[in-house]
């Protein structure tokens, strides 16, 4: 009983002794405030922050205005890139020449892939609303020049700056929504993004080929423009969630610095020497020439330097090594460039495999794709509400890219006479996979990483997803040419492998049948379909490489905005820990923290003091 009477007044006393948290800022000394650590931890644990606060989130209706300006952005980044398929026989027509048909996709990738990382920089210094708008409105003047080119080069610099653009939309999206959409809504409206991405790579070739048969090859970049104007004009009205730039003032020293300039200048050649042999080997120049050789040992040799620089440079790094040595991110990065990198592989072959072995237009190669791109909508509705409900991404992610294997392997058996019942199946296979899987990566890695290093992980997963892109669709480019060529000489060896690849599938094939020769129709034909069918190799393989490194991203659960508010807060205040800006949350319980040593060893003050008498 005296004990208890000795504690009651004890606390009275120190209600009445312990200054206000004002008069304790004015009475104490200013205290040094702690850094955060520098190791993978500091960056990926799920600290509590302001911008994590659910009255810090966009309220429903300002939340649907801006994703569907975002996915119009999806829609027309993703059309951008396929819809040139149908259009550059009649670009070549306008400007006499072929010679730089493969520029006109190489010049917007190279630019796009280089600068995908240093847009993250940009996000995470900058304000997010003018920073993506800078974005479109710099893919905006690259479509303009594009519309109103007067030459061919003047067409592969538009295509460069639209590319430049373009680096930053849809990681910007990305990053957009993990901020302003509470994080049990974030599964279903990243799954949703990634659909709408997917449908405009669909609608490209039936836009494109549209509006180049019936108006011109010029709408097909003017087209770009209200889309873009909408957007802009949307988004300026919309209130962004709170999300302050690290540093108010800059200076040139600054610049260098903190966007790493260093590391981009050697990061950037190191992309377009590794793309320009992609696209050149085997086609323009062989394997072993000079010229291909010196690009593959100068492109592993500024990435060696790359990453030497990357490391010393810290979290300043424009791929930070300590952000990328967390397992569940880089497990995400290489998921997202196998998954894309089958993906896109489809996405081009599959159309071609229409137009040759079923004799579609190009119009139609595009509507017989629609069961994949149907089932990936639907499964990502339906995975988006699971994920949300159960929380672990992993499982739907395995699940998705051993479905995407399978659906790889049944499409490798495609022969000319197959019918309806086994493309569509195939392709349903490809689009539950793609739908379980395709948004996992990203979910996983804003789930671990703390809220001001959102941007710059979504930057580093988005441009692995580019990249796996831009890699495999050029090695499976230089496998179909191969295999073409292999499977010409035993199908039909009167047939020159070269005027063929030149005069292009169709108009080859339309020649031959116009000859009457059936023989050689049918020989060319089996060639064409053996070279498409084993090409999927390569995308059955990629399928495989993501379902072991979707491994890594373990047992990570996507958090609630509940939780998020109260757990992680209430026990990062119990144990001390350290917040985004590196302050120590104080212990709040006087009777179990009582003369509590503090971080330097000393023995806290207010908690030690005894009552006066």
């Amino acid at each position: 009983m005296e004990s208890f009477r000795r504690r009651l007044k004890l606390s009275t006393v120190r209600r009445e002794t312990i200054p206000s948290p004002v008069e304790a800022m004015e009475s104490s000394p200013p205290t040094a405030p702690v850094p955060p650590a520098s190791n993978p931890e500091s960056i990926t644990d799920n600290a509590p922050s302001t911008a994590e606060e659910p009255d810090q989130y966009l309220s429903p209706r300002p939340l649907m205005v801006m994703i569907a300006s975002l996915f119009l952005i999806a829609i027309m980044i993703t059309r951008d890139l396929s819809i040139l398929a149908t259009a550059i026989p009649r670009i070549t027509d306008h400007f006499h020449t072929i010679a730089d048909i493969g520029w006109y996709a190489a010049a917007y990738m190279l630019t796009n892939s280089a600068l995908q990382p240093l847009t993250g920089k940009a996000y995470t210094y900058f304000s997010l609303k003018y920073t993506f708008l800078f974005f479109v409105a710099l893919f905006e003047l690259g479509s303009l020049i594009c519309a109103v080119a007067q030459s061919s080069t003047m067409l592969v610099v538009g295509r460069a700056v639209a590319g430049m653009g373009g680096s930053g939309l849809l990681n910007g999206a990305t990053i957009i929504l993990g901020v302003a959409a509470p994080p049990d809504q974030r599964p279903m409206l990243m799954g949703l993004l990634m659909s709408m991405a997917g449908v405009g790579q669909l609608a490209g070739p039936l836009i494109g080929g549209a509006l180049t048969q019936h108006a011109s090859w010029r709408w097909c970049f003017w087209i770009n423009l209200p889309v873009g104007g909408v957007t802009l004009l949307v988004m300026l009205f919309i209130k962004f969630p709170p999300y302050k730039a690290r540093k108010a003032s800059w200076t040139i020293r600054d610049v260098i610095h903190d966007f790493d300039i260093i590391g981009f200048s050697i990061f950037a050649p190191a992309c377009v020497m590794l793309l320009l042999a992609l696209e050149w080997g085997g086609s323009t120049y062989s394997w072993s020439s000079a010229i291909i050789l010196g690009l593959l040992c100068g492109c592993a040799g500024a990435f060696v330097a790359f990453s030497i620089w990357e490391y010393y440079h810290g979290d300043a790094a424009m791929i930070p090594a300590s952000l990328v040595g967390n397992r569940v991110v880089y497990s995400s990065m290489i998921t997202t460039f196998f998954q894309f990198g089958s993906l896109i592989i489809f996405s081009y072959y599959m159309p071609l495999w229409f137009q040759v072995s079923k004799s579609a237009s190009p119009t139609m190669s595009g509507v017989y794709t629609l069961p994949t791109f149907g089932a990936q909508i639907t499964t990502v509705i339906i995975a988006g509400a699971l994920v949300t409900r159960l929380g672990y991404p992993m499982p739907f992610a395995v699940v998705g890219s051993a479905l995407a294997t399978v659906s790889a392997g049944l499409m490798s058996t495609l022969d000319i006479h197959a019918g309806a019942g086994k493309w569509v199946g195939y392709q349903i296979i490809n689009g539950v996979g793609r739908g379980l899987s395709i948004q996992q990566p990203i979910q996983a890695v804003q789930a671990v990483v703390k809220p001001d290093m959102i941007a710059t992980a979504t930057s580093n997963v988005m441009w692995a997803q580019t990249f796996g892109g831009a890699i495999c669709i050029g090695l499976a480019q230089t496998a179909f040419l191969n295999l073409l060529r292999s499977a010409l000489k035993t199908r039909a060896p009167g047939v020159d492998a070269s005027n063929l690849i030149a005069a292009g599938a169709t108009d080859f094939l339309g020649k031959i049948a116009r000859s009457g020769n059936q023989e050689l129709l049918r020989g060319v034909l089996l060639a064409y379909n053996q070279a498409i069918a084993h090409t999927f190799y390569l995308a059955a393989g990629c399928a495989v490489a993501s379902v072991v490194s979707c491994l890594g991203i373990g047992k990570t659960k996507l958090e609630s905005n509940k939780n998020k508010k109260n757990a992680p807060q209430a026990e990062d205040e119990e144990k001390g820990l350290p917040d985004t800006t590196g302050n120590i949350h104080k212990p709040a319980k006087s009777d179990e923290k009582e003369k509590a040593p503090t971080l330097d060893g000393s023995v806290d003050s207010r908690s030690s003091k005894e009552p006066a008498n």
